[in-house]
């Protein structure tokens, strides 16, 4: 799926790609056929856009080795765009929540902004491509090339999505929750990414693909800061799924056995986005069995809220970060992540029935030091404050926060006492892009090498969700001292 980036909601925001579920946008025959046509005859679903769709669905059949024969170029609108990418975002969204009308509501909301922002999009369950009309009349207008060019990259892209449909069954999700999915979405615009560049090269279509991307990324700046929060949110996890894809498949494609490595990317992809940003230790199912580990225990600890009423989505922690792509700015991130933070997962918990669809996050971290878990919450922390502040402005008014430190001992089943160092805050937010008014919670606190985050919407007071971060984490001390052979049990197979 290829989309250019607009503002969009908090929702929105949540979930920013959802629609690479379903398949997000040689030669020099292509190259020397018919010049660009005029502006009127390359309107979406006209004569030279099918031809030219016949002709370059050839090139990637070769270019790949499949048969694309059936693969076909349709023009819709927004709703159509809207139904085939909720279909295969309810697949992921059910299996975590838990709950089909829950999961609809939370993906209606989502997609209300994102598909009106889609250029073209591959549908699995139809095999076919998916033009939006009036997206693609813009895109054709702003273009400095020729027609026939740009047309050639996006279809190229989506074409790759095909190959990969078939060669590897790129859109199967097999009961996958949205935090592997949003891994797998990375391998699936990169290698879509990666072909796209390749075959561009023979194609004569280098320049139309760079603008392709500009368009994909750029747009104006929102005046208000909470929408330009929720903008560079967007960006980061839209831009982090394309360009750290892309590198991904990249440093794949250079090993001596690039094609079973590539391969093994789409049938047993990485669950989590830190494994993109470290190729070189794909697979590495370590890391995946103990992030499984903490999971667990996020999910089997009692929680401060009544059971059933919230449904819980698995995130990535990386996603969530400040992430830059910047070369000079992205080395250091890839250094700590891969080499400090030993294992990660991230829960929100939203409520059923809530007109607030804002959750709580829990972020649990085994760092490698108890040094790396207290700098890192202390980082954590600040950078969350940091962060809600950046949203004041006429959207969005927040009400001083009350912030706290606390220290604590607790009786590990294993090991003498253990201390909890703790900092909380509370504050209270008038939230125009959701129209509420709630109560926001922060707590963040360590014990040993483990850190636990939690922060969000939470109107049942501070004692609680202080308790529940203290049981967090007595049960990853726990679990540090438990024999290795009762360890290894917990580990999937």
């Amino acid at each position: 799926m290829l989309r250019k980036l607009i503002p969009t909601n908090t929702v929105c925001a949540l979930l920013v790609c959802s629609a690479t579920l379903a398949g997000c946008a040689s030669t020099n025959a292509l190259v020397n056929t018919e010049s660009a046509a005029p502006q009127a005859e390359v309107q979406p679903g006209s004569q030279p856009i099918q031809t030219w769709f016949a002709q370059v669905r050839d090139v990637v059949s070769r270019e790949l080795r499949v048969d694309l024969s059936d693969v076909e170029l349709s023009v819709t609108d927004t709703n159509g765009i809207a139904t085939h990418a909720k279909t295969s975002l309810m697949g992921a969204l059910e299996y975590d929540l838990e709950d089909s009308k829950f999961a609809e509501s939370l993906v209606d909301n989502i997609l209300t902004l994102q598909t009106e922002s889609v250029l073209a999009i591959y549908a699995p369950s139809v095999k076919k491509i998916l033009l939006h009309n009036t997206n693609l009349e813009k895109y054709l207008n702003k273009r400095t090339g020729g027609a026939k060019e740009a047309l050639q990259a996006l279809l190229i892209h989506e074409l790759v999505h095909a190959a990969d449909d078939k060669n590897h069954q790129a859109f199967q999700q097999n009961s996958m929750s949205y935090q592997e999915v949003f891994a797998k979405s990375a391998v699936i615009e990169g290698h879509a990414q990666w072909q796209t560049r390749r075959i561009c090269k023979k194609a004569g279509c280098e320049k139309a693909f760079t603008q392709l991307n500009r368009y994909m990324f750029d747009s104006g700046t929102p005046e208000d800061p909470a929408l330009q929060y929720v903008q560079s949110r967007s960006f980061k996890n839209l831009e982090f799924v394309y360009k750290e894809g892309e590198r991904f498949i990249d440093k794949l494609q250079q090993r001596n056995n690039s094609t079973a490595m590539v391969s093994l990317a789409f049938t047993q992809p990485p669950r989590d986005s830190i494994q993109i940003i470290d190729p070189a230790s794909f697979p590495n199912r370590e890391r995946e069995q103990r992030n499984d580990i903490l999971s667990e225990i996020i999910e089997t600890t009692a929680k401060p809220w009544r059971k059933n009423s919230t449904g819980s989505l698995k995130r990535n922690v990386l996603a969530a970060a400040a992430f830059s792509v910047d070369p000079s700015a992205r080395q250091p991130i890839v250094n700590f992540y891969t080499s400090k933070i030993l294992a990660a997962t991230k829960h929100e918990y939203y409520e059923h029935g809530s007109d607030t669809p804002i959750p709580v996050a829990v972020i649990a971290l085994q760092t490698d030091s108890t040094t790396t878990a207290r700098k890192t919450a202390s980082l954590i922390f600040n950078s969350t404050l940091n962060t809600y502040d950046q949203l004041k402005g006429d959207l969005v008014e927040i009400k001083d926060w009350k912030r706290e430190h606390h220290s604590a001992e607790f009786q590990n089943r294993y090991a003498a006492q253990n201390t909890i160092e703790m900092h909380s805050a509370s504050g209270y937010i008038s939230n125009g892009l959701v129209n509420a008014e709630y109560p926001v919670e922060i707590i963040t606190a360590t014990s040993g090498p483990y850190l636990i985050h939690i922060d969000g919407r939470y109107v049942h007071g501070q004692t609680n969700l202080m308790q529940f971060a203290g049981r967090l984490l007595t049960a990853m001390r726990n679990l540090q001292d438990l024999p290795e052979a009762r360890l290894a049990s917990l580990s999937p197979e």
